[in-house]
């Protein structure tokens, strides 16, 4: 604690977040993954090991890089809303369709729609009291990164889901939650950035569901009874 804020920083928190920047930034990622080097020569055994061993490391990242207290406040900031925007395309899309009906269960009142377009237009219509939930593990996309500054113009706050390291979306964000810079911008598809996203996403969930428990048991036996088609 001493020789960090002898460097300059307020305490031991401050210096680890900074280092985690700095080790997780994108000018440290590799130019491949593990992944990215499976060829058609790799084997089945060789392949799940691969694959299993990139996630645990990639997950293990994120407590190195996700911020408790902002955590927390954007847990706090979910359960003082009126209204739950969730903004996200392609598979950080399925990332914001999975954080919508987990809060829908736990009877939050959260919406997500496919739509680009409309989540821009919903970000228009937010009020103060709402809270926009932006991801995008570039941080750039910019149907993304157009909703959530519009919903910050309606006095929103603005919750990201985005990697770790300088990003448009967690310059404009009130409380950015960072996931592990795993993957290569440009890259075949989303296998590590997803998991993290969706690690976060159920962070979320389990932190609103532990303050809500009481509330939702029963809501959630009975939306469980419901869609599992129990008979009464």
């Amino acid at each position: 604690i001493r020789f960090a804020k002898r460097v300059g920083f307020s305490g031991y928190t401050e210096l680890r977040m900074a280092l985690a920047k700095e080790v997780f930034s994108s000018e440290a990622l590799p130019e491949e993954t593990p992944i990215a080097k499976i060829t058609d020569q790799t084997t089945t055994d060789e392949l799940m090991h691969l694959v299993v061993n990139s996630t645990c490391q990639s997950l293990e990242g994120i407590e190195k890089v996700l911020d408790t207290k902002s955590l927390e406040s954007a847990v706090e900031a979910i359960l003082a809303s009126r209204h739950i925007l969730i903004s996200g395309v392609g598979a950080s899309g399925i990332v914001a369709s999975d954080l919508q009906q987990k809060l829908a269960r736990l009877g939050l009142h959260a919406s997500y729609t496919a739509d680009s377009d409309m989540q821009i237009v919903q970000a228009c219509a937010a009020q103060d009291q709402d809270v926009l939930v932006a991801i995008s593990y570039s941080g750039e996309t910019n149907s993304v990164l157009k909703a959530a500054r519009e919903a910050k113009k309606s006095g929103a706050t603005i919750i990201a889901i985005t990697r770790i390291g300088g990003n448009s979306l967690s310059k404009v964000s009130d409380l950015p939650l960072h996931v592990v810079n795993s993957e290569s911008l440009f890259r075949e598809g989303a296998t590590l950035s997803r998991f993290g996203q969706l690690m976060v996403v159920d962070l979320i969930y389990t932190m609103v569901l532990a303050r809500r428990q009481q509330k939702v048991s029963d809501l959630l036996k009975r939306s469980w009874e419901a869609v599992s088609h129990v008979s009464g």
